[in-house]
Parts: structure tokens; sequence; C-alpha cells
């Protein structure tokens, strides 16, 4: 079929409503930046109705873009009455349908929330709602036809009229923009398959006015393939509320966890306020999640989380990049711990901090992980330590010792390490006095840990802990040759890891009778 007459014959029959994703069925992968537009292309055509000139942005968009080259971003607001109002009835994202033999190279990327910076001006327009995005070329089990820029910009220029569309930007793509540090792991998780194209791309934004929605377009053309991506934009509505149990924080509708969630009834959590870490010590939560399908949308999660917070009459105490060298401060015990939630490399994603300090006197403390492909999050309930050991004596040692041929006892340890704390030592007077009192009797001190960490490394430092144990009843007259140190790591628990509680009863030091 000729070109001119497939045209005319397709841009009839596109529908404007409820269109599918031709290319659904294929593996996601990101394209490789494409050629400028070749020279025998016809420039894009103008627009026909007139649209408001961009203006500066409103006080509550996002501030400061800057591009990969450092260069300010003017991040511009767009008067949406002054597009006219379409009576066409339109169908569920992308609302309209690609040529024929024209589909998504891969997989379209279709997202509940997320937010795209648009083409405007010299600069961009921020517009968030339901998202659409794919980079889209020739299908690819049709051989025998040729990607043609100037055929697939005509019909859906022609699809978009239809539709009541204005074309409000008609320039260069200027892909710089959306690799700066930014926008750069927002567009990387979400948009990539839209702007992973030539800087000098030929683009095109054109927006859709209905009464209960508006629908923004940009389409960029090069030689080989297009951009496209689209935001229906609607008000947000949360789908994650605030709980007052503990750990208070729910993860978006359509997520999951990554790896199983971790509670501890007492540790301490680094929160970064922009100047120095809040040590808070209480209850700890982690969670990390997700979202199937290349659904994940870091914008989703922030707006989720911003009102959450909202919910609680939380405190927004920082938001950006924590500084490499704060990052670098933390003891590497405790990004171990949280690795799941916070990462290893705190200063490479953007971080969100919160407080809330609730009407019943309890302060909660939030560590947002706004990562590339996944988030975290770190909930600390700040509160005073409670013991929970009890001291157990050489007489209730040896009833143990006697009947089970073996005890637990409390002896509480630098975290992962050796060294043996300081409250630790009236417990180990009593073991002491156990073996004073029975010169017969030869002992096996042996270190347990919970399944956190390398396994390896959890029997090392058992291990050492055993033998730590030792050093303080050799080094009190008893006898080297009544003591034996060993160690298990994780290799024989006595309750489930699944739970903190369990977790707690695994981390031990016993005595064994020899």
């Amino acid at each position: 079929m000729r070109v001119r007459d497939w045209m005319i014959g397709s841009a009839l029959l596109l529908a404007l409503s409820a269109c599918g994703d031709k290319g659904a069925d294929t593996a996601p992968t990101d394209a490789a930046p494409a050629a400028d537009a070749p020279q025998d292309e016809a420039a894009p055509a103008a627009p026909d109705t007139d649209a408001a000139a961009p203006v500066p942005a409103a006080p509550d968009a996002p501030a400061g873009l800057q591009d990969r080259d450092g260069q300010p971003v003017p991040e511009l607001a767009f008067d949406l009455d002054s597009v006219p109002l379409s009576t066409q009835t339109l169908g569920a994202l992308p609302v309209i349908a690609l040529p024929a033999g024209y589909a998504p190279i891969n997989r379209a990327h279709l997202r509940a929330w997320a937010r795209f910076p648009f083409r405007l001006g010299d600069g961009v327009h921020w517009v968030e709602g339901r998202s659409w995005s794919a980079h889209i070329s020739v299908e690819r089990n049709n051989r025998d036809k040729e990607y043609s820029g100037l055929e697939l910009r005509r019909n859906l220029e022609a699809v978009l009229k239809q539709a009541g569309a204005v074309q409000v930007f008609d320039g260069p793509l200027n892909r710089n923009i959306y690799y700066g540090p930014q926008l750069e792991d927002e567009i990387g998780g979400g948009f990539i398959d839209a702007v992973n194209m030539s800087a000098t791309t030929p683009t095109q934004v054109h927006v859709i006015r209905l009464a209960d929605r508006s629908i923004w377009f940009q389409i960029s053309y090069d030689s080989r393939s297009a951009g496209m991506a689209v935001v229906e934009q609607i008000p947000f509505e949360p789908t994650a509320r605030w709980s007052p149990a503990f750990p208070h924080l729910a993860i978006p509708a359509g997520y999951r966890e990554r790896n199983r969630p971790k509670s501890r009834d007492y540790d301490m959590f680094p929160f970064w306020t922009g100047s120095a870490f809040e040590q808070v010590e209480g209850r700890t939560y982690e969670l990390d999640f997700g979202k199937d399908d290349d659904a994940y949308s870091l914008h989703e999660v922030r707006r989720n989380l911003e009102a959450t917070m909202a919910e609680a009459g939380g405190t927004l105490v920082f938001a950006g990049r924590i500084p490499k060298e704060a990052s670098d401060s933390v003891d590497e015990s405790v990004k171990q711990n949280y690795s799941h939630a916070a990462g290893f490399s705190w200063h490479e994603d953007e971080v969100r901090v919160y407080r809330a300090d609730l009407a019943d006197g309890r302060q909660v403390w939030v560590h947002a992980n706004l990562g590339y492909m996944s988030a975290g999050y770190v909930v600390a309930e700040r509160q005073g330590f409670v013991q929970t050991a009890g001291l157990l004596p050489a007489e209730a040692l040896k009833a143990q010792l006697d009947a089970a041929g073996r005890v637990a006892i409390q002896v509480n340890f630098a975290v992962d390490k050796a060294d043996i704390l300081p409250d630790s030592q009236p417990q180990l007077d009593q073991v002491l006095a156990l073996l004073q009192q029975d010169p017969a009797l030869s002992l096996s001190i042996e270190g347990h840990t919970d399944d956190s960490g390398a396994a390896a490394h959890n029997r090392s430092l058992s291990q050492a802990r055993a033998r730590s144990v030792v050093a303080v009843l050799t080094g009190k007259g008893i006898a080297a040759d009544r003591l034996a140190a060993v160690g298990f790591g994780a290799d024989k628990p006595v309750a489930d890891n699944a739970s903190e509680d369990g977790r707690a009863k695994n981390r031990r030091v016993e005595l064994v009778r020899r």
C-alpha cells in the first residue's frame, strides 16, 4: 500500500477510546539513544490552536531543577483554561491507538501515579497523574515495513486533533534536562523509554482538556523510533494510610514486600536532619518494597508518604540526598542491619525524613529511601530502655546444668563485635562463682547468633564472643583447661528467626557441661 493512501485510511481508523498495548507480551528493556531525525523528513506541523504562553511557575512547583550540565531549568506554569474543552469520549491510557504496523519496542509502562516534566517554552511544566510511556517503532514481526518518523508523526497529529488536543510545544527534546541531578533517578526509573533519544530530537507536546481530567502527550520523533509519555492529570487520592499501631506506615496499593520486614524491640537508627544525625533509640521497623511489571513509581511512593505523614501531623525534617561524607560516617553495622530499607550507600538515593509527635506522647521518626526501582522505610518509635534480662545466680545455673546439661546466660556485646558490655559483668560474676564452688566442673562456652548476615561471618563472630567470655573467666583465675570456646553462628536456633522475639532468643551464650 502506498504511504499516502495508507495514511488517509489509518487516520480515520485510529481509535479514540480504550486502546490496547500492542507490545505488552514482551520483556522490557531500555532503548539505546537514537540518531537525530533525517533532513528529508518534514518539520513538525505548527499547532492549529493557540495556547497560553508559558508563565513563571506557581509557588508550590518543584524548585531548583538543573540539567546535566548544571544549568538551571525553568519550571513553567500553564493556563489549562486556554485549551478548548474536548467533547470526545476517551478511554483508558494512552487513549489513542498507534498506526497499523507500529508498536512499543518492548512493553509499554503503565503507572498508577507518576509525574513528568513536559517540555514547554525554554523549560518544563510538571504534570502528575496516571501515566503511560513507551519507545515506539515498527512491529518486530513486520519485517517488510520500514519506520518513517513522518508517517508516525502525521498520523498521531491527526488523531490527537480529532481527540480535541492542542499542540503547546514544538521544538528540541533537550535530553540533558532529564538527566540532571534532580530528575535522573525519577526519569530513569519511570520514563527512560520516552526520553532516551538524542538531545535535538524533534518533540511535540499536546494537551486534551476534558470535563473531568486533562491528558498530556509528549512525543519525540527521530529517524529510527519515537518516544511517547502520556499523563492523565487528575486529583491525587492516597492508597496508604497512617495507622495508630506501630509501625504506623503502610505501602501503597499494588506494591509488595521485597524482603521480610524486620522489627526490633530496641535498637538505634540515625536520622539525618540536614546538619547532623539524630540518634533515635527505641522500637524499630524496616521494610523495602517494589511493584511488579515495571510499574514502580518513585513519585507514587513519595506522594503517598506525604499524605500519610500529613495525616499523622508529621513534620518534614529533611528531603534530598544525604552528603557522602555524612553517609560514610555511619557505622557499617548499622548499614548492614538496615540495608534492605536504607541501602548501603545512603548518599545515592533521595531520602525523606519525618518526625511525628503523637497525641499520646509517642515520638515517631521515619526514614524513607526513594530509590530508582524500589523504596524502603525505617520507622523508629523513641522510648527509654527497659531491661528484660534477668540475672541467673550461681545456684540457678547449677540447677539447670544438673537438669539439662546446659544453660543460657545473658551476655551483652557491642553491635557486631566481641566486646562484652559492662552490664554483663554481674552475670559473669555468677558464672565465676559457679566454677569456684565446683572445682571439678568443666564447661564449653558456646556462642550463637540469629540468621542476620552471612553465615561465615556469624560463625566467626559467635566464636569470638565465646572466647571473650572464656578470657574473662580465665582472667579471674579459672584454669584454661576447664573451659572451651565454640561458635555455632546461626546453625542451632532455639526459636523462629522470622520474629524479633525469636531472633533475640537465638542470640545467646550457653554454658554446656563437658
